[in-house]
C-alpha cells in the first residue's frame, strides 16, 4: 500500500484523537458540559465538536457530571451545617405555627422544598403515639368526620387528615 500525503495526514490525526491525555480530554469534557444542559448533551458535544467516539463520550461526561453534582451537593450541604443553629430555631419556630403547615413555614424561610418536606416528615414521625390518640379521639365522633376533626382541633394538614380520613373509610367499607 502506497501513502499518500492526505493519508498519512488522517492516520497521524487518528492516532492523535486516540492518545489524548487526560488533561486534554478534561478540557473538552468542561468545555462541552459548560454549553450543554446534561451529560447525554455533553456526550453529543464531544462526539460533533472534538470527534469523540460516543461511548467514551457519554461515559466521561456521566463522570464528569457526577463529579460536578457531588461537589455541589458536598458545599451545600457544608453551608447547610454551617447554619445548623439557624435552621433548628427556624424548625421550633415552625413547629410551633398555629397553621400547622411546616413544610410552607420552612419554605419561607428559603429552605429546599425536598428538605422541608422531609423535616416535617420526620418531626410528625417523632409525634406518633401522640397523633394515634388524635386519631382515635376524632374516628370516635359522629357529628363530624375524623379528617375534618382532625384539621379543626388538632390543626393537621389537610393532606394527611383526608389521607386518614380516606383509611379510615377503606377500613369501614371492608368489613
Amino acid at each position: 500500500m502506497r501513502w499518500t500525503p492526505s493519508s498519512l495526514v488522517l492516520l497521524l490525526s487518528a492516532v492523535a484523537v486516540a492518545c489524548k491525555s487526560e488533561a486534554k480530554k478534561l478540557v473538552e469534557v468542561r468545555a462541552c458540559s459548560a454549553i450543554t444542559m446534561d451529560a447525554p448533551g455533553a456526550a453529543n458535544c464531544l462526539v460533533l465538536q472534538y470527534k469523540w467516539k460516543k461511548k467514551e463520550a457519554l461515559a466521561y461526561a456521566q463522570r464528569f457530571q457526577f463529579e460536578q453534582d457531588s461537589i455541589a451537593q458536598f458545599k451545600a450541604d457544608s453551608g447547610w451545617r454551617a447554619d445548623a443553629v439557624r435552621h433548628s430555631k427556624e424548625v421550633r419556630q415552625c413547629a410551633a405555627d398555629p397553621s400547622g403547615d411546616m413544610t410552607g413555614c420552612l419554605l419561607g424561610f428559603g429552605w429546599a422544598e425536598p428538605r422541608a418536606r422531609a423535616t416535617e416528615d420526620s418531626m410528625w414521625s417523632a409525634n406518633g403515639s401522640k397523633h394515634r390518640q388524635e386519631i382515635a379521639s376524632c374516628a370516635h365522633r359522629r357529628d363530624m368526620q375524623a379528617g375534618a376533626c382532625l384539621q379543626l382541633y388538632y390543626k393537621w394538614s389537610p393532606a394527611r387528615a383526608i389521607a386518614v380520613d380516606d383509611s379510615i373509610r377503606r377500613a369501614q367499607m371492608r368489613r
